[in-house]
């Protein structure tokens, strides 16, 4: 990968900071809004909500195991 990727740049910072923050969360966040970007109706935010709140649920259920 380029180091001047933008997600390679995000995943370095995460693991920098010590975020909590899966991997997968953050390159499905990135995907989403890349594929996205040009798109009029501008409904990415709410795809990114989506995708968020079905991983929290997720994870919610595992902890519940």
């Amino acid at each position: 990968m380029n180091k001047s990727d933008p997600l390679t740049v995000l995943l370095k910072i995460k693991k920098d900071k010590g975020f909590q923050v899966s991997d997968e969360l953050l390159e499905e966040c990135y995907k989403l809004q890349s594929d996205h970007q040009y798109d009029k109706d501008r409904i990415t935010l709410d795809k990114m909500k989506a995708l968020i709140e079905e991983t929290l649920l997720m994870d919610e259920k595992d902890i519940l195991l």
